[in-house]
Formats: C-alpha cells, structure tokens, sequence
C-alpha cells in the first residue's frame, strides 16, 4: 500500500502541472495584450479641430473639413467647449482590436486630455470606418445628462448619411449637431430630399381640385376618400421633415466621463 506522505507527494505534483498548464494560455494572452499595446493618433495641429487618418473629409469634400474647423474654432472661443473629430481606418490598425468603441474612445479623450481640469466639458466625435463603428465621448462636465441629446445627434445626424458612405456629410452633421447641444440650441434638422417640397406642394394641389370639384358637382364617395388618403400622406410628410431633419485651449488635462453615444452602420 502507497504511504500516506508518498500519496500526498504524488497528487501536489499532479495539481502543480495542472495548475501550469491551465495557467499557460493565460500568461500567453497576457503576454500578447502587453506586446500589442495601444496607440493613437496624433493630435490636430493647433488651428485645426480635427484628425482625419481614414481620409473621410479630404479631397473633394474639403469645403466640410473647413467648416469643421470653422464650427469648432468658433464653439471653443464662445463657449470654452472644444470639440474634436477623429476618423481611423479600425481599432486594429491602433493596437486596440479587442477594444469596443467606447473603451478606445474614452482612451484616446483621456490620452489627449480634451477640454480642462477646471471646465471639462469637452466632446470627441470618433469615426472607426473599418469597424463601420462612431462614439461621441463626452467630458466629464457633462454628467451622462445629455447622452439622450448625444444619440439623437448620432441616429439622425450622423449614421444616416454614413449609410450612404457620405462620411464628410455625416461627420459634419454631427459637428452641427453637437454645437448645437453644446449651445442649448434645437439640434438641426436633416435636409428632406429634394422631392419632398414637390410632393407635398402636388398632394395639396391635389386635394384642392378635389374639394372644388366635389363642391360643384354635389358628388361623394372616392373623392372623400382621395381627400383623406392625401391628407394622411402630408401628415406623414410633415411629421418626417419636423423630426429627422433638422485649436490651442482644446486639450488641457480634460478626462472622459463615459457619457456619450454610439452607432453603427
């Protein structure tokens, strides 16, 4: 019979080996999340408010980058509020593939610092392209108070156009829209396409004939009822235009308070 001690000796060393070859892939995945660290881009030259490394606001859509600039400068010499726009190719390519959007967005705040210890009110609007991924990342300032205000912003002003793959317009509906909050303003309104005025100028002419002509002829019936399925469909319309349409100080040891939005495309 195997004595006591030598039994005890022998199953110390059976658990010793399982514990190392459990603990294995667990210093392997440590390792590899210390060797890939994190990076991020560099900040925007100083009259400039925004970074973009995926090439979503050049070239022909210049005039937007401008205006960017020209919305941010403006925000931040009225109000104090520096607001920052950031486009990346993917997370990946930043050492930060197994990061959400809202972690590598709280991150890349924090590393730069925007907005001030003293007015911490600065906003960040990311766009990871590859991730098909954006986050508005708000200052601490904020506290999470406007995160309803910062989606409405993000899923009517921003994903729309990124649908379309119109970046530019997307990004600086956003930067609008952010101004906006930022001011205490009415978020503005999406452009109703360009048929919508015709259309409803059409119904409404529509529905005049019909009046006038069920008026002289004394008839009812389909008349009534084309009356009433225009008046629905200019309801409707008018509902749809009403709610869907519509850098030196910038970073100064400002941190992220996890308020903000996110979206996808």
């Amino acid at each position: 019979m195997t004595s006591p001690t030598l039994f005890s000796t022998f199953v110390d060393v059976r658990s010793i080996r399982t514990c190392r070859l459990l603990a294995f892939p667990v210093f392997l995945s440590l390792a590899a999340s210390g060797w890939a660290q994190v990076q991020f881009p560099p900040k925007p030259e100083s009259d400039h408010f925004y970074v973009d490394v995926a090439g979503l606001i050049s070239g022909a859509e210049e005039a937007e980058g401008k205006e960017i600039d020209d919305v941010a400068r403006a925000l931040l010499q009225e109000e104090q509020i520096p607001l920052i726009v950031v486009t990346i190719p993917s997370l990946m390519e930043y050492g930060a593939g197994g990061y959400t959007i809202e972690r590598y967005a709280t991150a890349l705040f924090n590393e730069w610092g925007i907005g001030s210890q003293e007015r911490n009110y600065g906003m960040l609007l990311l766009v990871s392209v590859g991730d098909r991924k954006s986050r508005i990342e708000l200052g601490a300032g904020w506290g999470r108070q406007h995160n309803a205000q910062a989606q409405q912003v993000m899923s009517s002003l921003i994903i729309p156009a990124f649908k379309r793959s119109a970046y530019g317009e997307g990004i600086l509906g956003g930067v609008r829209g952010l101004d906006a909050m930022a001011r205490g303003l009415a978020l503005p309104r999406p452009e109703a396409p360009w048929w919508a005025p015709w259309l409803t100028v059409g119904l409404f002419a529509l529905v005049v004939v019909v009046i006038v002509s069920l008026f002289k002829s004394g008839r009812s019936g389909w008349g009534w009822a084309l009356i009433a399925f225009a008046g629905i469909a200019l309801f409707f319309i008018l509902r749809s235009a009403a709610s869907g349409s519509g850098s030196g100080g910038s970073f100064g040891g400002g941190s992220s308070g996890g308020g903000g939005a996110s979206g996808s495309w």
